[in-house]
């Protein structure tokens, strides 16, 4: 049972006085909070109130009572006693002090707001302090008036930017809630699943309308800059509801009103007056301009001109004098500034300060180029002020430049060390030239691995080791490539620990996988399913081929991982059970086509449809793994067209038989 303090609070008031009714003015003074705040904490404590069988009785003119059976009572009393209270952090307590402050009209009193976050006036003031460094990077600045509280001063668009750029950190964080326009929702640390945090539905609507409207740019969007204009179009709905406008500077409208991204701006914004009956008017057309003339391309880039590559030129030779450092005639290096340049400079121009996480991190681990990037762009551009994180993005390409990468040898882990594994391994690989995938391995395989021979350990789920260690998606999406670039690229001062053995084959271990090997791809098989109960029908099929030892052990212990990880890929209809256990006789690989749909959680948690099931089992004692995780590879490679795999036994199997032999030279000759 999760319950934050001030739930705790209200429900203790209550049952202090079990058969009075009191009212909310009662318990606000009694908690010294407002009557609206006892409002919004009342539907968390009626959920908590329902796991014991309790309700709310609420009488008007009288208030509310807890109602119910009194061992009920005496059992929720006892749960209270021993409740371990979820207070916030000093991360949490921020954004909920910005959000009071974003919203707030008038000035908000000292003491509502430390009593709201739960902490006393002398903390919050020093948190106040710590926050004015954060906002005025946004052009905001908090005024404190003497007798009237605390306001927030600054421009609607940077309201927007810093509000919106706090919840991008959050929808990438694992925080205890997420924020939205009016939409605090709690959760606990274990549940990633989107909905939970915000209204998804609407930024899902949104984000589509936003990817018809961009097949009109001769560019293409990286997918966080999707997310982030879908966030910042789903606030300017929310705000404009709220009479919350933008205002712009005329000669930034008079630059823009004639571009492409306007005309697909004005399209998008009718579009979705229509749908949210929210009227845009030309000022929220020219800020959505001016959003997607600085959001970040992918390297289709097209808007490229002379002026652009002769300062990219002029850029490159000021931060090799600065720099001291050999930068030109580095095609890679080049191409990757003016990359950069093209939608930095559309942001710089319009007011825009992108969100960088590498900012901190960048300045510490190549400050000569940071520095050299700072004066370079002032030299190059005297007009225009960089801020901090678009020259950290732009020195991170000089930094990559500036020294060797060191090789850096990680492990990947995922719950059985088979499937998703393998998929990560690759993206890993193809993502960072610098990185080899040395080993991969299940959770239970950790207790007997030296991981001090690894640089870096990076894992599908939660796991409980001392060494550091990042938590991504199999799929790799953008948002976790960013995360894994803070310590495979910029961080290259470490040389790597792991040490290559010397030339060695052990005759029993290279027959044993070639034997089983040849097993396993013995065992593969397609087949059809007509029952949308993938668990039962699986466990009877391999129950059938003798494949399993304990039918029962099998099947809970397959639910239960996938309720640790979906099995479904994000975004596809295929689906990858897989499981290494006890429960299991001998490997097995069965590619099911689900005729009706099964309805199975995603890699993001999400509930979709999987049409085609690649079920992968083996073992606890087995050197087969990674032969298995193979045919993960194999699906990726046909992920647009599944029919190819899952209708074909002898294209699978060939497949694997070739796999198979590459794993055993890559054996003989070491060089895995």
């Amino acid at each position: 049972m999760q319950i934050s303090n001030r739930e705790k609070q209200i429900i203790e008031s209550l049952l202090k006085n079990p058969h009075s009714f009191l009212s909310m003015q009662y318990i606000a003074q009694t908690l010294g909070v407002s009557s609206r705040t006892v409002h919004r904490e009342l539907k968390y404590v009626e959920a908590s109130l329902d796991a014991f069988h309790l309700s709310l009785e609420r009488v008007p003119r009288k208030g509310i009572r807890i109602q119910g059976d009194d061992n009920a009572i005496e059992a929720l009393v006892e749960v209270l006693a021993q409740q371990k209270i979820q207070d916030f952090s000093i991360e949490e307590r921020k954004v909920i002090i910005i959000y009071a402050l974003i919203k707030a009209k008038e000035p908000l009193k000292i003491y509502n707001l430390a009593n709201e976050v739960g902490i006393s006036i002398n903390t919050l003031n020093k948190e106040l302090d710590a926050l004015a460094i954060e906002l005025a990077r946004y052009n905001l600045k908090l005024k404190k008036k003497r007798g009237e509280g605390i306001m927030l001063e600054g421009a609607e668009v940077y309201r927007r930017q810093f509000l919106a750029d706090t919840m991008l950190q959050k929808l990438n964080a694992t925080s205890m809630y997420s924020v939205i326009e009016d939409h605090f929702v709690y959760q606990t640390l274990n549940d990633t699943n989107l909905n939970n945090l915000v209204d998804m539905t609407q930024i899902f609507n949104v984000e589509r309308m936003l990817m018809d409207a961009l097949s009109e740019l001769p560019y293409v969007l990286t997918e966080t800059a999707y997310l982030t204009l879908t966030l910042h179009i789903v606030l300017a709905i929310e705000r404009i509801k709220n009479a919350e406008r933008v205002s712009i500077d005329a000669n930034i409208t008079d630059s823009l009103k004639d571009t492409e991204e306007f005309t697909v701006a004005h399209n998008l914004t009718t579009q979705l007056s229509e749908v949210y009956q929210v009227p845009f008017d030309f000022e929220e057309t020219i800020f959505i301009t001016m959003h997607l003339r600085g959001a970040k391309r992918k390297a289709d880039e097209s808007e490229t001109t002379s002026d652009i590559n002769t300062d990219t030129k002029a850029l490159i030779q000021a931060v090799e004098k600065y720099a001291q450092m050999k930068f030109s005639d580095n095609e890679t290096l080049f191409n990757g500034v003016k990359l950069h340049l093209v939608p930095a400079l559309n942001r710089i121009s319009g007011g825009i300060e992108t969100f960088n996480p590498l900012t901190e991190m960048i300045k510490s681990d190549y400050p000569t180029i940071y520095n050299a990037v700072k004066f370079g762009l002032s030299e190059v551009f005297p007009k225009l002020n960089f801020p901090d994180g678009e020259i950290a993005f732009i020195a991170l390409h000089f930094g990559s430049i500036s020294r060797p990468a060191v090789l850096k040898h990680v492990l990947v882990v995922c719950t059985s060390g088979i499937g998703t594994s393998r998929i990560l391994s690759s993206k890993i690989e193809a993502n960072f030239s610098n990185v080899v995938v040395k080993q991969q391995a299940s959770v239970s395989d950790l207790k007997h691995i030296d991981l001090e021979q690894f640089d870096y350990i990076v894992s599908t789920v939660a796991i409980d080791i001392k060494r550091p260690y990042s938590v991504v998606n199999p799929l790799l999406p953008e948002s976790d490539r960013l995360l894994l670039a803070q310590y495979f690229e910029a961080s290259n001062e470490a040389q790597s620990r792991y040490t290559q053995d010397a030339t060695h084959v052990d005759y029993d271990e290279f027959m044993q996988f070639s034997l089983e090997g040849h097993a396993l791809i013995q065992s593969i098989s397609v087949c059809e399913m007509t029952d949308n109960n993938y668990i039962d029908f699986i466990a009877d099929y391999l129950s059938e081929h003798d494949a399993l030892n304990d039918v029962a052990h099998f099947k809970s212990a397959l639910n239960y991982r996938n309720h640790l990880q979906g099995f479904l890929m994000t975004g596809t209809d295929i689906a990858i059970p897989h499981l290494v256990h006890e429960s299991i006789k001998r490997p097995a690989i069965v590619m099911v086509r689900a005729q009706n749909g099964v309805e199975l959680k995603d890699m993001d948690g999400n509930m979709n449809t999987a049409h085609y099931l690649a079920h992968m089992y083996l073992p606890e004692e087995t050197t087969a793994r990674p032969l298995v995780s193979e045919l993960s590879l194999c699906i990726m490679d046909y992920i647009e067209t599944p029919s190819t795999l899952f209708n074909d036994d002898t294209f699978v199997v060939d497949y694997m038989k070739q796999a198979l032999m590459n794993l055993i030279t890559k054996k003989l000759t070491n060089t895995e």
